[in-house]
């Protein structure tokens, strides 16, 4: 089956919003069979929503919309379809109840309320589990428009949860092409591909792909099965990856390095407290955005100056002067004081120099410090990075998360 994705938007026309639901959907689809031949994107424009919703009918089976669900004026989507196929719209007591449900509290117009409730008379509401805006599945004949709002948020969850499953059981697929990625840090992707070239030689289905990120590579395993065996074919390529590589591999396709450590902590029920120089705060800003690290993170410091690292770490200004504010030693220090001042489990102390000035011929610019406290004593990691400041920092927090992982 051929399909296309239309994205609804003036302001992704404008540059002001990237469309990452357009990759999304696409990437999806494939996994289903489903062969995109045109993605477009239109303004909030009436005119500009009819006409490429009616030149989509005349080649595709298949139209998926993403925008213009909302509760305000230029929010036309579900309007403009209901007038091309002659569908009038009708109010949806069950999506009504449930928008109520979500803005109580709020003051939110009546209208605006009922404007989002309101769906075409033959078809059907896909629920909105993470927002208010229901998305729409209209058959008519051979023909199949689905509408499912621009929040990528919802989006993904409406996709995932409830479009994916009515797609496979229609389509009736036999094959399904699905994908794995394993998540590496510490190799390079030179030094990956070295250690499963051979693995990737053979692989021809499942495929074996590398994608080199910001300080990690990605390894993609993708495989085009019946839906009974792709898993089981997919798991067996990985199971022998993952005896080439080992512990170097900390995660699997969505997963961050930063709520791998989060569970890990709070599965051992240890206690961190981070003291932070070149990241600034990164990493504690990584641990703290998964819900529920309060049972896990105790304490966060930017001890950016020497007199900070002193005052407040105790690290020893003797110390500092002898070794310098970018040492193991000052590090381990830091580490050692944030766990003892809060009596943490364990204690994190990060110092380096992310650039682009401060580096020396010794101490050369991406030169970072990484220690690990706890009740054993202390460890510590050199590393020197290489990118901007932004790119250092990143790659910094990302090696302190995985010095955690590994311990833990």
């Amino acid at each position: 089956m051929k399909a296309e994705i239309i994205s609804v938007g003036t302001e992704i026309l404008l540059g002001s919003l990237v469309d990452t639901n357009a990759a999304f959907i696409a990437e999806k689809m494939a996994s289903l069979g489903v062969s995109i031949s045109r993605i477009s994107t239109v303004g909030d424009s009436w005119q500009d929503i009819y006409q490429a919703l009616e030149e989509s009918l005349g080649r595709v089976d298949l139209i998926i919309v993403s925008g213009g669900l909302g509760p305000t004026e230029d929010d036309i989507t579900k309007e403009v379809l209901s007038r091309l196929m002659g569908d009038n719209l009708v109010l949806d007591e069950a999506a009504l109840a449930e928008i109520r449900r979500r803005f109580r509290g709020h003051r939110i117009p009546e209208k605006a309320i009922q404007k989002q409730a309101m769906i075409p008379a033959s078809a059907k509401r896909i629920p909105n589990p993470v927002g208010t805006a229901p998305g729409i599945i209209l058959e008519k004949g051979d023909k199949t428009i689905i509408l499912l709002p621009g929040v990528p948020r919802e989006m993904k969850r409406m996709m995932e949860k409830e479009l994916y499953p009515y797609l496979l059981s229609r389509l009736g697929t036999k094959e399904l092409i699905s994908s794995r990625i394993l998540k590496v840090w510490g190799m390079g992707e030179p030094q990956v591909n070295q250690r499963i070239a051979d693995i990737m030689l053979r692989q021809s289905n499942p495929r074996v792909g590398l994608l080199a990120k910001r300080g990690e590579v990605h390894i993609s395993i993708t495989g085009k099965f019946p839906p009974e065996l792709v898993g089981e074919k997919i798991k067996t390529v990985e199971d022998k990856i993952r005896e080439r590589l080992g512990s170097s591999i900390w995660g699997v396709d969505e997963e961050t390095l930063e709520g791998v450590v989060s569970r890990l902590l709070k599965k051992r029920g240890l206690r961190i407290a981070v003291a932070e120089s070149c990241t600034g705060g990164l990493v504690s800003h990584r641990l703290t955005n998964i819900p529920g690290s309060s049972d896990y993170f105790s304490y966060g410091i930017i001890g950016y100056s020497n007199q900070a690292k002193s005052t407040f770490l105790g690290v020893p200004a003797s110390l500092v002067k002898k070794k310098g504010a970018v040492s193991s030693q000052v590090a381990k220090k830091m580490a050692q004081g944030v766990r003892k001042a809060e009596r943490t489990d364990l204690g994190l102390g990060i110092t380096g120099i992310a650039g682009p000035s401060g580096g020396s011929r010794n101490k050369p610019v991406g030169l970072v410090y990484i220690a690990l406290s706890s009740s054993e004593g202390e460890i510590c990691q050199r590393f020197i990075l290489a990118g901007d400041r932004e790119d250092i920092k990143w790659k910094a927090s990302q090696g302190a998360l995985d010095m955690l992982r590994r311990y833990l």
